[in-house]
């Protein structure tokens, strides 16, 4: 990804870290199913839900390449008490030292090349036995929001870059209310949006 989409990213988390953040729906009632273990949140953005896990006993690896976003991310665990690890890289060519119980990508995945090497990154960072979570703006709305075709990603899309996961749900999931402030411009086309959710697991034999 390039030097320009970075500042971008940066520049928009300093000037309103709440416009750039997408609220958590789905995450809660996966993680009541689940033991914590270890979890890695790819694209972790200001380490809302990198937060959420840790409250809920995990112990978490947040990457993302907005420094200004992981510097949020940073103080907002030091606020809360909360041990997390917080690093600066591009999850499109980031490789993880080991495995994790839990990977999961929300809202993060870069398009085109960059989301399949960011879906193998996660795929291989898990453990046998362990859970893929990947939560994006389907591709649906990509007319609506007017991005190249190749941006966003359908279920389907995702499912057939996860070679070697055992696929448990892959779905079209619609929010009425995805952008609730008035002043968000993602709001300007429409206030819902429909959301591709997948969610996998790795053969414990793997």
């Amino acid at each position: 990804m390039s030097d320009t989409g970075r500042s971008f990213w940066n520049d928009a988390y300093s000037r309103d870290p709440a416009q750039v953040s997408v609220a958590d729906r789905f995450l809660d009632a996966e993680i009541e199913r689940l033991e914590p273990g270890t979890a890695l949140d790819l694209g972790c953005g200001s380490g809302g839900n990198a937060l959420k896990l840790a409250r809920h006993g995990w112990s978490v690896v947040g990457v993302d390449w907005a420094e200004q976003a992981i510097s949020l991310a940073r103080q907002a665990a030091a606020d809360q008490g909360l041990d997390v690890t917080f690093i600066v890289a591009d999850i499109a060519r980031w490789k993880p030292t080991r495995e994790f119980d839990l990977v999961i990508s929300t809202y993060a995945l870069p398009g085109g090349e960059m989301s399949r090497r960011v879906l193998e990154t996660a795929a291989a960072a898990l453990a046998g036995g362990g859970t893929l979570l990947v939560i994006e703006w389907d591709h649906s709305m990509s007319e609506i929001w007017g991005f190249d075709d190749g941006a966003l990603l359908s279920p389907d899309q995702i499912v057939a870059l996860l070679s070697g996961l055992e696929i448990e749900k892959a779905e079209v999931r619609h929010i009425e209310d995805a952008f609730p402030a008035s002043d968000d411009p993602r709001s300007q086309q429409s206030s819902s949006a429909n959301v591709a959710f997948v969610r996998a697991r790795k053969p414990k034999h793997q």
